[in-house]
């Protein structure tokens, strides 16, 4: 189709010049009733100026139909680029809360287990600082995750073709997963602050996992 636009373009071109040869042939000899050449001059100037006329508004007709096939085109590649994207946060987002919550657990024992087998000696710093050390590995991991499922979040985002009920939906996701994320990487507060916290956020996460799998 760009091609018959370019064609028409040249055809409104060439009319042009046509109409203004004989435009001006016409407007030079218009009093000259007996030249047989006036009425030739006028009627290739109206025949050129309607063609030229025919040949614009059909190169627009074209041009919109141009457009209109890009921007279906594009639509249909990011509404592609949406499910690929949202399968893989949906994937991501489920072993990124099986991982924190099981880290989240495992935190929680040793913390019960530190207290249970103090004396009065318990110091809240330097078990929180153990149980941070004796999962660093896991921490890193968590925190990369978490910033690979920003940016598959921020795709998402900025997908036009996206309705935006499902965009809040999947940075909602995100947003509590990375709270989570953030309590189990980042311990502070008491022990039974830190268990309340877990298992709220725990389901809160459960129910997000619902949510996007049913986008």
């Amino acid at each position: 189709m760009e091609t018959l636009e370019s064609f028409l373009m040249l055809v409104v071109l060439v009319t042009l010049i046509i109409a203004i040869v004989y435009g001006v042939k016409w407007f030079k000899n218009r009093n000259d009733k007996e030249n047989v050449l006036v009425k030739k001059h006028k009627k290739w100037f109206w025949i050129s100026v309607i063609v030229m006329i025919v040949a614009f508004i059909s190169a627009g007709i074209v041009e919109g139909n141009i457009e209109e096939a890009e921007e279906e085109a594009q639509t249909a590649k990011e509404e592609s680029q949406y499910k690929k994207d949202k399968e893989e946060f949906t994937q991501k987002y489920v072993n990124l809360a099986y991982l924190t919550e099981d880290l989240s657990e495992k935190e929680g024992n040793a913390w019960n287990d530190a207290i249970e087998n103090s004396d009065d000696d318990f110091d809240v710093s330097t078990t929180i600082d153990d149980i941070t050390n004796n999962n660093a590995d896991r921490i890193s991991g968590i925190e990369k995750r978490i910033d690979n499922l920003h940016d598959i979040d921020q795709k998402i985002q900025d997908n036009d073709s996206v309705d935006d009920s499902d965009k809040d939906k999947i940075h909602d996701a995100y947003l509590d997963v990375k709270h989570f994320a953030d309590h189990a990487t980042n311990i502070a507060g008491s022990y039974n602050d830190f268990i309340d916290e877990h298992n709220e956020l725990d389901r809160k996460v459960s129910d997000r996992i619902e949510e996007i799998r049913d986008l």
